[in-house]
Formats: structure tokens, C-alpha cells, sequence
């Protein structure tokens, strides 16, 4: 039988010893990590201390800028639209002519209006017998009312607006037709009118907010709470009151919300109507309480548990009331004292169950099915 060549021997035997150190450094190492594992460590991320504050709990909704106040303008008179005297942005008073139409065929009406009248009142002068003038008298009335109408008509002719304020929008153009409201003219309402109208004017001095509050909030929002209002886009904050509430649930994107109203503490600048913002809306909150971090305590119903760090490093893990639960902090209502040291604990239990792993997903390097480098399926350097 041959003999291996003396090098394949020497390779054979260090791989070998490679092996053995290697598994035990492997088994040694995966001990450590099981009886850590097994333990349970808890690893101290950071800490925080016990304090006295506010603790404070909000409802979050998307809102919207309005304007406390708008106004719509519609011609009562329908008819050519002749002029158009103001412009997206232009500040008007109340009174002020804004459009008109052509005139033409309400003044026709009103001057046969007026010749009808004269007619009846002749009659009336005419008439000798109770019933001649009775029935005269009747027919006065039927023309002055015409006249009225008639003259009302006319003035329809001109729009004027309804409020004071700054116009946002113009909905005609000169020569084209404009419908008659069948009304007065013109409405001022609160909030956003639903009516776009001829002409839209908002008071832009009083902005306020509306924000839809999703329906598993809306039990706990009422009229009077305080909360903060934020522009993303102008990076501003303001805070604001609620003002109202829907009783009745609208929808967005399919689930039920409720529109409130905030009236802003201050206008920062920039606002512009129709800006997309950002509403917390205070709930509940507790003031000089002890409190501390949302993350430090592992909450279950009124009680938690949060993990005391002693002055020599020691970790008790004790057992606290609960109080108000805020957006980031809890109120602790025993169990704790100012100036406590707690843990914002990360439980790592990946790396307490790691195991010590080679390069290539816990084989040795390079090898295949656990082989040493260079081998292939097990063998040794150069071998197969």
C-alpha cells in the first residue's frame, strides 16, 4: 500500500487540531448564549427619572384652514353679465358692486309695470259705484305690487356684496349668461358655504380650523378643549379651542369621522386659506403628577411594572398603580418616588439566543456541507 506524501499528512493533522479548537470555542460560545438565553437578560437601552409634570393625552385629526365667515353673491335678476368690477383677491365692503347684468329686459317689464299702474288708478278715479271702485282698488294693488317686483328686478341687475371681506373666487364671465338666486341676492354663512355662487367672499382676518376626528375618537373631544394646530408646510404652531362639534358623522376614505371647528390663538404668518394642517386636540391631562416615560412601563390595566435601577447598578423589577396614560408619558400613582431611576428596557432576546456563527450561515469558512477551506462536501485541503 503507498504511502500519503509526508505534506498531506502534516495538512491532514492541522486540520485536525483546527477542528477540534474550533468546535469547542463553538460549543463554549453557544453555551454562553443558551445560559444567557435562559436567563433572560435584559439589556439597559438608557434610562430616565421619576419627575414630577403634566401628563397629557391628545386626539390627532387632519384639518383643513377656513374662513369663520364666507359669503356667496348670485345675481337676482338672470341675464347677459354686462361687467365684472372685482378680482380674485380684491377686498371689498358690503354694498359694494362686484357685477352686473344687461338691464335691457327688466326695465322694459318695469316700465309696462308702472304704465298698468297708471291704468288702474284712472279706473279707480272713474269708478261711481261701490263695486266699480272696490274692484278698482284691487287692481291698484295687483299693479303697484307689479311695479314692485318690477323694480326689483331691476336692482337685480347689479350685484352687491353681501359681506365684507376678500374675494375668493369669481364663477362668470363677461357676456356670458348668470342665473338668478330667486332670493336676495347674496347669503353671509358660517364656515364653508356649500353654495359656490357668482362670487365668494371670505373674512381671511378670521381663520379658523375644521379637522376630521375619527369616529373611536370622537366620544372624547368636546366643545371648549384646548390643543395645538401644525403647519407642515410653513413649519408654524398655534394653539386653538374647540369651538364645535358635529352632532352627525360624515365619511372620509369610508370611515366615519366627525368635522370639528377650532378657533386659532394666533394667525402665524403665511396662512393661507385652504392650508392643510396637523390638530392635537388635549383629552385629558394631569398636572403635577409623578411621571415617567410611556416606554419605561409595561402596562396592564391599572397596574404596570417598570424596572428601578439601584444606585449600585442593581435592577428590581417593581409593580406600580397607573394613572393617566399620555401620548409619551404615564402618570405613576404609587409605587415609585421622585427620583427614582428607571429603565427604558429592550428585552435582547435576539442576541441573548444567538449562536455563535462562521461566515456562511454557522458553517466554517469557505466550506460546503461543514467542510474546511477549500474543501469540497468535507475534505481536506486539495482533497475531494
Amino acid at each position: 500500500m503507498r504511502k500519503p506524501p509526508p505534506s498531506l499528512l502534516v495538512n491532514g493533522g492541522l486540520a485536525l487540531v483546527l477542528a477540534a479548537g474550533a468546535g469547542g470555542s463553538y460549543l463554549l460560545l453557544r453555551g454562553d448564549a443558551a445560559t444567557a438565553e435562559d436567563a433572560g437578560t435584559a439589556q439597559v437601552a438608557s434610562t430616565a427619572t421619576a419627575s414630577t409634570g403634566t401628563v397629557t393625552r391628545t386626539v390627532a385629526a387632519d384639518g383643513t384652514v377656513t374662513a369663520a365667515t364666507t359669503a356667496t353673491a348670485e345675481f337676482e335678476t338672470s341675464g347677459t353679465v354686462t361687467a365684472i368690477e372685482v378680482a380674485v383677491g380684491d377686498t371689498v365692503e358690503k354694498g359694494q358692486t362686484l357685477a352686473t347684468v344687461d338691464d335691457a329686459d327688466a326695465q322694459r317689464d318695469l316700465d309696462l309695470a308702472e304704465e298698468n299702474l297708471d291704468a288702474a288708478e284712472e279706473s279707480l278715479d272713474r269708478a261711481e259705484t261701490d263695486a266699480e271702485t272696490e274692484a278698482a282698488e284691487d287692481a291698484v294693488d295687483e299693479a303697484e305690487a307689479a311695479v314692485a317686483d318690477a323694480e326689483d328686478a331691476v336692482d337685480g341687475t347689479v350685484l352687491t356684496a353681501p359681506a365684507a371681506g376678500t374675494v375668493i373666487a369669481v364663477n362668470g364671465t363677461v357676456g356670458a349668461s348668470a342665473g338668478s338666486s330667486g332670493g336676495t341676492g347674496g347669503s353671509a354663512e358660517t364656515a364653508d358655504s356649500s353654495s359656490s355662487g357668482f362670487i365668494q367672499i371670505a373674512d381671511l382676518a378670521d381663520l379658523r380650523v375644521t379637522a376630521a376626528v375619527a369616529e373611536a375618537d370622537a366620544a372624547d373631544v368636546a366643545v371648549g378643549q384646548t390643543g395645538t394646530v401644525t403647519w407642515n408646510a410653513i413649519d408654524a404652531t398655534s394653539g386653538a379651542e374647540l369651538t364645535a362639534v358635529a352632532p352627525t358623522a360624515g365619511t372620509t376614505g369610508n370611515v366615519a369621522t366627525y368635522d370639528v371647528t377650532l378657533a386659532l390663538d394666533e394667525l402665524p404668518d403665511q396662512v393661507r386659506l385652504g392650508q392643510t394642517v396637523t390638530v392635537a386636540i388635549t383629552v385629558e391631562e394631569a398636572a403635577d403628577v409623578l411621571t415617567v416615560p410611556a416606554a419605561a412601563v409595561d402596562v396592564s390595566g391599572d397596574t404596570g411594572t417598570v424596572t428601578v435601577i439601584g444606585d449600585d447598578g442593581a435592577q428590581t423589577e417593581t409593580t406600580v398603580q397607573i394613572g393617566l396614560e399620555g401620548d409619551s408619558t404615564v402618570e405613576i400613582a404609587s409605587g415609585l418616588a421622585e427620583g427614582d431611576t428607571v429603565a427604558l428596557v429592550v428585552t435582547d432576546e435576539e442576541d441573548a439566543g444567538t449562536e455563535m456563527q462562521f461566515p456562511g450561515g454557522g458553517e466554517f469558512p469557505a466550506g460546503g456541507g461543514g467542510g474546511f477551506p477549500g474543501g469540497g462536501g468535507g475534505g481536506f485541503p486539495g482533497g475531494s
